[in-house]
């Protein structure tokens, strides 16, 4: 041990010999100077090589004597930890002050296959042929075609996607410069196997519209985009509490326990329950666990931006005297309550406030639909509706501020020999306080937070999610998941890395079974599974509307098709180094 940290202490300094006889060059000393500096370097290392030498004899003596001897091998290792850090302190700054970099990239196959509900053929032929004909109605005619699609049943239809191939690719960055202050960076890309366009056709699903939010996980074209990048501060208060600091874009998805089915570490500080979706903002937390005497004891404050509505956003309307859209932002904590080797117990609150109808993205609408407002009473008097023949993309914005949300996440996690599992419950409250001015929403009466026709009642939702899995002889790991939520349930989870949908957010049951193996020592893994969604409600994942029991729908509900039940079938094989 001691030779090899002389070996190490004599290369630093032949380097340091080397480097400052080629400055001296360089910048011409005189020959006076630099003879003096190669024999002050030589004592240097004459010095170094006697007390290496002495270390070692007195290491070897010790070794030979008995156990009370340990005085002399105290010295000897305060000796080698001294030259150690002598040594060590140059070699560390020069690491540390790069950028290291981490890969993963992940093959995706997934099958899925819908059983869907839609208005019947005659009605979607009527929409149409309104679309076409640039059709113009008022507000009392749009009712009417609204009392006329709740009067119609709808129909039954499947829709396979029989092979679907995406390429995820994220590439990590991370550096440290000193001891107190890290940068954490992260560029991905989800790509779509033939298809570069980024922008979907609108499908009545969430997650087919291209937000800031699930832009980086729901697969789309080849760009490589910015996924986090901030910075953290770390600090002490006294000796007992540690505190940290940080600001930019957020490490947001992927958080615990997504991690659970996929072999992978936490991806995210957000609980994934709640949670899941993109965005902008700081944290400050503290580490109370010396202070409290409770293991793993956090609490960290967080703060974010869902939307902007400002010049910042370019809306249409940010350049208006009489624009009443407010930001969108939100505010929490989370409270790592307990952890210790086998348990853990997190807690998560989140409030987001000024709500809006929706967020900036991109879309592929089937039609247009404009509204007028001639009274000024923030309802539209007058329809104009036109179909999107060329497959033009749309640019969406919210309209309006309708509301707010509160979201409660409770999670506990459990190791046991070679079980784990986990339970997770969550709570969602929303307040509506206005209505949208969406002339879609509008028309279709779905215009108010977990409310339609303008009603302003309060909604409580509720979901749970648990999971058990094992540890298999040959280095696998087989598990089953579980996931419900209520009628009025909503979380911010349209990020979910799953292209069959948010199974977070589903009004409803989700079943799934998982299976995950280790290849190439471990830093290629296979992973197979299969997901069974049974819808109970209708909009599982949107905002807007009150959700309606998907047995009791009416043409009305099925505007644009609604899923029922649903497989996904997934093969993944990621690439982590």
């Amino acid at each position: 041990m001691v030779k090899r940290y002389g070996l190490i202490g004599l290369a630093g300094v032949l380097l340091a010999a080397q480097t400052f006889g080629s400055s001296a060059v360089a910048g011409t000393p005189s020959q006076e100077d630099l003879m003096n500096e190669i024999e002050m370097l030589k004592n240097i290392v004459l010095d170094l090589n006697d007390r290496l030498a002495s270390a070692e004899e007195m290491l070897q003596v010790s070794l030979e004597q008995n156990e009370g001897q340990n005085a002399q091998v105290q010295e000897v290792m305060d000796v080698v930890d001294e030259l150690d850090e002598r040594l060590g302190d140059a070699e560390k700054h020069t690491a540390l002050d790069k950028v290291t970099m981490g890969v993963e990239l992940e093959e995706r196959f997934n099958s899925i296959h819908m059983d869907t509900k839609s208005m019947p053929m005659a009605s979607q032929i009527q929409i149409g042929q309104m679309a076409f004909s640039n059709a113009r109605f008022s507000g009392a005619e749009a009712a009417g075609l609204r009392q006329m699609l709740k009067n119609q049943g709808v129909e039954d239809h499947k829709i396979n996607n029989n092979a679907l191939w995406t390429s995820r690719l994220r590439l990590d960055l991370k550096a440290k410069p000193t001891r107190n202050l890290s940068f954490v960076g992260r560029l991905s890309a989800a790509k779509v196997f033939g298809d570069s366009t980024g922008v979907r056709w609108y499908n009545g699903e969430p997650n087919a519209v291209t937000f800031d939010g699930n832009v980086h996980s729901t697969g789309s074209d080849s760009a490589l985009r910015v996924e986090r990048a901030f910075f953290t501060y770390f600090g002490d208060i006294g000796d007992e509490v540690s505190y940290h600091f940080s600001l930019g874009r957020r490490p947001a998805l992927g958080g615990a326990p997504a991690n659970f089915s996929t072999a992978s570490v936490v991806g995210g500080s957000p609980m994934a329950h709640g949670v899941n979706w993109q965005f902008d903002g700081a944290s400050l937390g503290f580490g109370l666990g010396q202070l409290t005497g409770i293991p793993g004891l956090n609490f960290k404050l967080c703060w974010g931006f869902g939307f902007e509505s400002g010049m910042g956003g370019g809306n249409s309307y940010s350049m208006t005297y009489n624009s009443d859209v407010d930001d969108m932002q939100f505010g929490g904590w989370i409270a790592n309550l307990y952890e210790d080797e086998h348990n853990k117990i997190v807690n998560m609150y989140a409030h987001a406030f000024d709500v809006t109808d929706g967020f900036t993205g991109l879309v592929v609408m089937p039609f247009t639909l404009l509204g007028t407002d001639m009274t000024g009473d923030g309802r539209f008097d007058q329809y104009a509706m036109s179909a999107n023949t060329g497959s033009y993309i749309s640019r969406t914005q919210a309209t309006a501020n309708v509301g707010s949300i509160d979201i409660v996440t409770l999670l506990g996690e459990s190791q046991y020999d070679t079980f784990g599992f986990f339970l997770d419950l969550a709570l969602s409250h929303a307040r509506p306080s206005g209505i949208s001015g969406n002339p879609l929403l509008q028309m279709m009466g779905t215009d108010a937070l977990m409310n339609s026709n303008g009603e302003q009642n309060d909604r409580t939702g509720y979901s749970i999610w648990a999971g058990v899995k094992t540890q298999l002889p040959w280095e696998g790991t087989i598990g089953v998941e579980y996931n419900w939520g209520s009628q009025y349930w909503i979380g911010f989870t349209g990020g979910e890395d799953n292209p069959a949908g948010s199974k977070l957010a589903t009004r409803g049951s989700v079943y799934e079974i998982f299976y995950n193996q280790p290849l190439v020592e471990k830093k290629l893994i296979l992973s197979l599974g299969a997901q069974y969604y049974d819808y109970e409600y209708t909009g599982s994942g949107n905002p807007m509307g009150e959700p309606v029991k998907i047995s009791e729908m009416s043409a009305l509900d099925a505007f644009l098709p609604v899923t029922d039940t649903m497989w996904n079938y997934y093969m993944n094989l990621s690439y982590r180094w």
